[in-house]
């Protein structure tokens, strides 16, 4: 019988590889409980679960967080003592408490700040044995490892690690185009404006109009309506205060046209699926736009938020919208809100939809620095026909507008 003989350099690659697996395996048994293996890197980089910030820690280039802290993000979070384990598992009835979020370190990026020590605790996600680590005598898991629980993205560009455990995308969803005209507060409706109606979204729509604002207030019990302020110039049945939204839903806005709350928009809208709602809280943002994504994940696709304030960003974007308008009628002060470049930048680095000022802003200069960034830039709200072809001409992309034209 010929004898085979292996080749010389295939019996050097396996004592090679069996020399690395000794190796590690020497390693990792010389390894005690509060061994430094490796360092916390100050980063610029933060965590959310279903739009929540999370403390968050840079160890050799990948984020962890605390166990125990996703007890306050619905997770349950157990420990055995008996057995040294901590048991990680989604608790979507757990109360929701975010944890508070220290300020991002003032050192430069990648900068050393605390040691990361090996830990014997074993740390187990619904039957799965993670890596863990400990700094400062708590648990740290892998953020990424929470990915078996939802949808998970790392935004580069924003510098954000997002989480979603209803499963809300947070894939970029592009528009088949960008609009020119935005109906504002759903549309004049028999020459009354900024009615918020179901007539005037019917109006509007049968216009063939299907990006439509809506403006939001919060009911005296929580609930979000389609009002632009509690006051009797909208119903002789409203005052200055908030109602129910029961109550809301009686109301007859100016006297003749049928109201719109949360709940009856979203039912508009699932018979409606190619328009789109543009969000004009004035109220609580931030709470509306949370609700939204908890409570009518289905509709986020149809929902273009507006954000108020550069800080609002990063929430929005974890709760899972993708088109995302930053407005500037609310910043503080006349100057940032004429600041173009500074604005257009802010847009291009984030990746908004577009951005939307006053009118009264769009002069030349302005229009020109988002031009150059490649920003589209919308205005309200302008109603004078000429006035609006003299902006589209000046390089505006888009106008909100009472009429549907």
């Amino acid at each position: 019988m010929k004898r085979v003989t292996k080749p010389r350099h295939s019996i050097l690659l396996c004592v090679l590889l069996v020399t690395i697996c000794a190796a590690l395996t020497l390693t990792a048994a010389a390894l005690r409980a509060g061994d430094v293996v490796d360092y916390v890197l100050s980063t610029e980089i933060r965590a959310y679960i279903d739009g929540m910030e999370i403390p968050a820690y840079n160890i050799g280039g990948k984020l962890g967080v605390v166990a125990e802290d996703l007890r306050g993000y619905g997770f349950s979070v157990i420990w055995n003592g008996e057995t040294s384990t901590l048991s990680i598992s989604r608790d979507a009835g757990a109360p929701l408490s975010p944890v508070e979020v220290p300020p991002l370190s003032t050192e430069p990026v990648g900068t050393k700040i605390l040691p990361v020590l090996y830990t014997e605790i074993v740390t187990d996600m619904d039957g799965t044995v993670v890596d863990s680590f400990n700094i400062d005598g708590r648990t740290i898991v892998y953020f990424s490892d929470l990915s078996v629980y939802g949808s998970y993205l790392y935004d580069n560009d924003a510098r954000m690690s997002m989480l979603s455990t209803a499963g809300n995308s947070f894939t970029r969803v592009t528009l088949d185009t960008l609009p020119t005209k935005i109906i504002h507060a759903g549309g004049a409706i028999d020459n009354h404006v900024g009615s918020n109606s179901l007539e005037a979204l019917n109006t509007s729509y049968a216009k063939g109009y299907r990006f439509i604002e809506m403006d939001f207030r919060f009911s005296s019990d929580g609930e979000a309506v389609c009002i632009h302020d509690w006051s009797k110039y909208y119903s002789s049945q409203l005052g200055s205060t908030p109602v129910t939204a029961a109550e809301f839903a009686k109301v007859r806005i100016y006297n003749h046209y049928t109201s719109v709350t949360l709940d009856s928009l979203a039912a508009w809208l699932g018979e409606h699926p190619d328009v789109y709602i543009i969000t004009d809280c004035k109220d609580d943002n931030l709470t509306l736009l949370t609700k939204i994504a908890r409570e009518y994940a289905d509709l986020m696709p149809q929902m273009i938020p507006q954000i108020y304030q550069y800080a609002e960003y990063e929430t929005v974007r974890a709760l899972g919208y993708s088109n995302i308008i930053l407005t500037l009628y609310c910043l503080p002060t006349y100057a940032e809100k004429a600041d173009g470049a500074a604005n257009a930048a802010f847009a291009k680095q984030h990746g908004l939809l577009a951005v939307t000022a006053d009118a009264t802003l769009a002069n030349a200069d302005f229009v020109r620095a988002f031009t150059d960034a490649g920003v589209p830039l919308f205005v309200h709200t302008v109603n004078d026909l000429s006035e609006q072809q003299r902006l589209y001409d000046l390089g505006v992309t888009c106008i909100y507008t009472d009429y549907a034209n």
